[in-house]
């Protein structure tokens, strides 16, 4: 979780520069983090950032809360690979969407580990 944190931060400052796809990029980063904690903690190693979204969509299907989660993650990392790999751009408002969406996530996220602490 601590790496999440982390690109929240980072998004949240390249945001304030108007750096909009690396803020969103850093959002879906820290997204992936705390889903990867999750994965963590069953033990399960991760081998890719779509069977990340595939394992936890199974073992949470019954929660739609974070299934929304799951399904915002899996939508982000389409876009990030657009950003990534074809240079594509993101809008303000979508950036911003994406840091709340990151930030609510992460404290789901957190209180679903609570109780291992």
């Amino acid at each position: 979780m601590r790496l999440a944190k982390h690109s929240i931060e980072r998004a949240e400052g390249n945001f304030n520069m108007e750096y909009f796809d690396v803020a969103f990029t850093l959002a879906y980063q820290a997204m992936l983090h705390a889903a990867r904690a999750l994965l963590f903690r069953d033990g399960i190693k991760e081998r890719s950032h779509a069977c990340v979204v595939v394992y936890l969509k199974e073992k949470y299907r019954r929660n739609s809360r974070l299934i929304k989660y799951f399904n915002l993650l899996d939508s982000y990392r389409i876009s990030r690979h657009e950003i990534v790999y074809r240079g594509g751009n993101i809008p303000r408002e979508e950036a911003s969407s994406a840091i709340e969406d990151a930030k609510d996530f992460l404290n789901t996220v957190e209180n679903i580990l609570e109780p291992q602490r």
